[in-house]
């Protein structure tokens, strides 16, 4: 495994196949195909001609509550289809964490697919990291253990077609976040100073980002719709 980009808070190593990216996407346009046709509305108006990169962007160009039907049952789904679900035990995605965040004992992996549509402006993350409060937060939780995150875009990505940007050094805790709109953001104040990087990933890659990072998705011109896979890996430090 070579890492083609090596910063302070992540790097980008090669992590996948081309077959194992193209069966990802394929467990995608299943999860889809099958949702469009239990739904009352209309099987065409799903675009079913249209490929993984365009079909959601086309349809949420008519109808963005379909549109946005049709991702949220990808995101409570698609995750679960072995052809995605196997990159938890994969011992590549280990060594990927073990490379950037040092030797560590494994509490697990969560897994999900992550989407950018241009015509969806709530598919944007804005800046965050993936550990916001370093502390369980009650009895069971057990998000303060996530070690770092696995990014994987399904095609190659910049910034010109909605990659993440990224905070270039590590933090040693997280910065304060806030509450908004139902998700956890960072203010841009809070940042300022800080060294940042638009990264490019090519598909079959990965990036690592460290727990404490604080990143964002960029807005996505393109007229094509950005997939991922995302793995958060638990564990204690060796």
């Amino acid at each position: 495994m070579n890492a083609q980009v090596e910063t302070a808070g992540f790097r980008v190593v090669d992590i996948l196949r081309q077959d194992e990216v193209d069966a990802m996407g394929a467990a995608i346009t299943e999860t889809i195909e099958r949702v469009a046709r239990a739904l009352r509305a209309l099987y065409q108006d799903s675009e079913p001609e249209a490929g993984l990169f365009d079909r959601l962007q086309r349809v949420a160009m008519r109808n963005s509550v379909y549109a946005s039907a049709l991702l949220s049952a990808v995101y409570a789904d698609a995750h679960l289809d072995p052809r995605i679900a196997c990159l938890a035990h994969d011992p590549r995605l280990l060594e990927a964490i073990a490379q950037q965040c040092g030797p560590f004992e494994t509490h697990g992996v969560t897994l999900r697919v992550r989407c950018s549509v241009p015509a969806i402006s709530k598919t944007l993350h804005g800046w965050h990291s993936d550990v916001a409060i370093h502390a369980p937060v009650r009895a069971d939780s057990t998000c303060h253990t996530v070690l770092g995150a696995c990014w994987i875009p399904l095609r190659d990505v910049d910034p010109a077609s909605g990659s993440l940007e990224v905070v270039t050094i590590r933090l040693p805790a997280p910065l304060a976040h806030r509450r908004d709109t139902g998700s956890y953001v960072i203010d841009e104040a809070l940042l300022e100073g800080l060294p940042r990087q638009a990264i490019s990933v090519r598909a079959g890659q990965a990036a690592v980002i460290d727990r404490f990072t604080p990143h964002r998705s960029l807005p996505n011109p393109s007229e094509q719709v950005r997939w991922s896979v995302v793995a958060w890996v638990k564990g204690i430090p060796a």
